[in-house]
C-alpha cells in the first residue's frame, strides 16, 4: 500500500534535513551528555534515577532548542540539571512508602487490633444467625428495641402487647442469645 500523507507548510514529520537549532541540540548534546551525567550523579546515588533525570533535562532543552546559543548553553544547561534534581528530590520527599519501608512490618498493636476486629465481626455474624432461631415476634421485639432503639412502651403499643410482655420477650431473646454464644 501506498501511502499519501499531506504536506503541511514548513518541514515534514520526516524531513531529511533538520533546522539549525536541532542541530544545535544534537552538538549541544554530545556535547554536555557526559558533564550533565556527572553533575546529575554527584547528588543522586542510583544510576537509574540519573538516567531518568538526565532525560528530563535534555527533554526540557529540547522544548526550549529555538532559544538555546552557544553562549548560554553551558549556564541553560547546568541550571536546567539543578532543577531537575531539586524536582526529583522533592518528588521523593512527597512519596512516604520506599522499597524498604514497603517490606516493614505492622506493629504489634496493629495486628492485635486488626485480629479483634476480625473476632468481633465473626461474633456478630454469629449473633445474626443465632437470631434467625429466635420466634418470629421475639426476633422483630428484640431488633426494634436493640437494633433501632425503639422503646418498649412504643413496641407494645405496635404490638398490642403490655410493656410487661415486651419486657419479659427482650429479655427471653437476650437470654437464649447469651446462652448460645457463652462458649464462644
Amino acid at each position: 500500500m501506498n501511502y499519501d500523507f499531506p504536506k503541511k507548510s514548513g518541514m515534514s514529520l520526516f524531513s531529511n534535513y533538520p533546522s539549525l537549532a536541532d542541530r544545535m541540540f544534537q552538538e549541544i548534546y554530545e556535547t554536555y551528555k557526559n558533564r550533565v551525567f556527572a553533575v546529575v550523579g554527584s547528588k543522586i546515588r542510583d544510576r537509574d534515577d540519573v538516567l531518568d533525570i538526565m532525560q528530563n533535562v535534555f527533554f526540557h532543552l529540547w522544548i526550549y532548542r529555538e532559544s538555546l546559543t552557544k553562549e548560554n548553553s553551558e549556564s541553560i544547561i547546568i541550571k536546567t540539571c539543578k532543577q531537575e534534581i531539586s524536582n526529583f528530590i522533592s518528588l521523593q520527599k512527597k512519596q512516604p512508602i520506599t522499597q524498604e519501608s514497603a517490606h516493614i512490618k505492622l506493629s504489634d498493636e496493629s495486628d492485635d487490633m486488626l485480629e479483634a476486629a476480625l473476632e468481633k465481626e465473626e461474633q456478630l455474624n454469629a449473633v445474626q444467625l443465632s437470631m434467625e432461631l429466635l420466634p418470629i415476634s421475639r426476633k422483630q421485639i428484640l431488633t426494634l428495641n436493640k437494633m433501632e432503639g425503639i422503646t418498649q412502651e412504643k413496641i407494645a403499643d405496635q404490638f398490642g402487647l403490655s410493656k410487661k410482655a415486651v419486657e419479659k420477650q427482650i429479655s427471653k431473646a437476650v437470654q437464649f442469645l447469651r446462652n448460645r454464644h457463652k462458649n464462644s
